[in-house]
């Protein structure tokens, strides 16, 4: 059943505040502007991407996908697709410019960008690892069917905005949500997992466009927040997460708009909480709810359509490792076995390995009132952080996942912890290894170089309010205490005071994991309480998987805790037939 966003909000939502619906242009010149949105859910079954764990095509809609489309200018517009999706790939953007072509729209001037969401269907090229020798050819038509049916819907988004231009005022201000949280936790000084880390990098800065018709109604908005689509989780269904809700709730505050959400830097962002829709609504709703604020209070004026710069980088990649490498990672199982396979295939077919990464950045220059940075790939936070004490961020606005899909962009400082972002995804976009330490600079240089030195940092600027993150501790047990429900009696707060500190003491370390299944693999997860956890991810059905804890022991003969806490696995993934709890070699349960 489809999920209806606009029922029984109040079990989300304990207040709303009114704001007036007046609003404050100074000297707006106007603009020919078009916009529209065109409905992109599949209408046959795809493999969704954002999870490589999920193997099946998927099994339904909750929310619907769509392709929003805004252009700015008459003679050279600038244009901007909005995706509900994961990513998508140069070679797509290319497509899309080639069509637009025809139509007046220069390939510089057109910018593709996701919203990153985990639950839209993969599109041919996007982290082509996860897929590799796991699809049916039955299941590869589909997704290239997909593909082609989400290009000619963005060509036709685009030539229904060229058609509905109108002359219009841009304004731009900038708010704050605070959802996001560093999902990198960090243990002296390397990655140690997922979760949520307090006191890491941030970017709670919530960039708005809108534009106005001549009667001062709103009719585009766009929105663009630095965290990863993933609250709604693994669900093996179609959704636009959070993304998709904050646009469903920005359209039904303002009328006769199109909203269009994008995301900044947040790469190794994650929302806090997550794990179903309900919450995701909860934060669509959070970004709709702080966007009409915004819109209600002052301003900044655009003068006029943005002048655009671009250019292709090359990211150098470390130094590649030789054949003889890759020969013997062919006797791995899984996703490195298929690295070694594509790599090899490079050098037999040009005899040697790139050891740089092509990369589009380009950038939309609204006279010196504000510049917009567009990157491809999944941008890590620390680039906002630096780029927002270099530049002046109060005239700043940063996109990543906009163009192309080459993978995560490490900074320095990630790649000497490790982990994710650094190494591991890397497998699964086709690169044949880590970044080298180089590549902030030479992003960063050629960031500033496109934006220009009119948007410098102000001598004494003052830093950038969007980088405290606050702590997300009390979210947790908000939830918690709501689970207990309603009206609690005196037991049930004890209840929750029991808890809280049981979750802070228990530290179950891993000793061991064992697998039949080389497939298998381990996480060290931390959860929204801090407290390190364990999931082990069952890919195949029948895999045995067993893991062991050492016993401790207290004097004074009191009875211990032991608490087990995770799960057995995604819906989408093969079912387990339980556990049992062995103590010394005695089973337990």
């Amino acid at each position: 059943m489809t999920s209806h966003p606009f029922k029984s909000i109040s079990r989300l939502i304990i207040g709303i505040v009114c704001f007036q619906t007046t609003y404050i242009v100074n000297a707006a010149i106007e603009i020919s502007v078009g916009v529209s949105r065109v409905d992109v859910t599949p209408t046959h079954p795809v493999l969704l991407a954002g999870y490589g764990g999920r193997t099946t095509e998927h099994e339904g809609v909750d929310t619907q996908l769509w392709a929003r489309t805004m252009v700015i200018g008459n003679t050279k517009p600038a244009v901007i697709v909005a995706l509900d999706n994961c990513g998508v790939t140069q070679a797509i953007t290319d497509r899309l410019a080639k069509r637009l072509a025809k139509s007046g729209v220069a390939a510089d001037r057109l910018v593709v960008a996701t919203t990153h969401t985990h639950n839209a269907p993969t599109l041919v090229g996007y982290a082509p690892i996860v897929w590799k020798g796991r699809t049916t050819p039955e299941q590869d038509q589909r997704v290239e069917a997909y593909t082609k049916f989400v290009i000619d819907k963005m060509q036709q988004a685009v030539a229904e905005a060229l058609t509905r231009r109108e002359p219009m005022t841009l304004e731009w201000t900038q708010g704050r949500a605070t959802f996001g949280g560093n999902r990198r936790v960090i243990i002296n000084g390397n990655w140690a997992g997922f979760g949520h880390q307090r006191n890491a990098p941030v970017d709670h800065s919530l960039p708005v466009l809108a534009a106005r018709d001549a009667k001062g109604d709103v009719r585009a908005v766009w929105a663009n927040y630095a965290c990863h689509c993933t609250t709604v989780g693994g669900r093996n269904r179609i959704s636009g997460d959070w993304a998709g809700f904050a646009n469903t709730w920005i359209e039904k505050e303002f009328g006769r708009a199109v909203s269009l959400m994008t995301i900044g830097c947040g790469a190794d962002v994650g929302p806090q909480p997550s794990g179903n829709l309900a919450i995701a609504e909860e934060h669509g709703r959070a970004i709709a709810t702080e966007t009409k604020r915004l819109l209600a209070e002052k301003t900044t004026p655009l003068g006029g359509a943005p002048t655009v710069v671009s250019r292709q980088v090359k990211l150098p990649l470390a130094k590649p490792k030789p054949r003889a490498h890759w020969e013997e990672q062919l006797k791995s199982g899984g996703f490195h076995h298929q690295l070694a396979k594509a790599m090899l295939a490079r050098l037999d077919a040009t005899g040697e390995i790139p050891a740089e990464v092509n990369y589009p950045v380009s950038a939309w220059k609204f006279g010196n009132d504000l510049a917009m940075v567009f990157l491809a790939g999944e941008v890590v936070v620390d680039y906002s952080v630096r780029l927002k004490r270099e530049l002046d961020w109060s005239r700043l606005w940063l996109n990543a996942w906009a163009n192309d899909m080459p993978g995560y962009i490490p900074s320095r400082r990630i790649l000497r912890e490790g982990g994710y972002e650094a190494d591991f995804s890397q497998v699964y976009y086709e690169q044949p290894g880590r970044y080298d330490p180089s590549v902030e600079d030479k992003l960063i240089e050629t960031i500033r170089e496109l934006v220009g030195s009119e948007f410098a940092a102000k001598p004494g600027q003052e830093p950038s309010p969007f980088h405290k993150p606050p702590s997300g501790e009390s979210l947790v047990f908000k939830r918690l205490a709501g689970w207990v429900g309603g009206e609690r009696s005196e037991t049930e707060q004890q209840l929750i005071q029991t808890l809280r500190r049981y979750m802070r003491i228990a530290q179950p370390p891993l000793a061991k994991v064992t697998s039949m299944d080389q497939e298998a693999t381990e996480w060290h997860n931390f959860a929204g309480d801090f407290v390190p956890r364990v999931f082990i991810r069952q890919q195949k059905a029948g895999a045995e998987l067993a893991w062991g804890t050492p016993l401790f022991s207290k004097p004074g003969g009191k009875a211990l805790v032991y608490g087990f806490t995770g799960g057995v696995g995604w819906v989408t993934e093969p079912q387990t037939d339980g556990f049992s709890l062995s103590v010394g070699g005695e089973e337990k349960l």
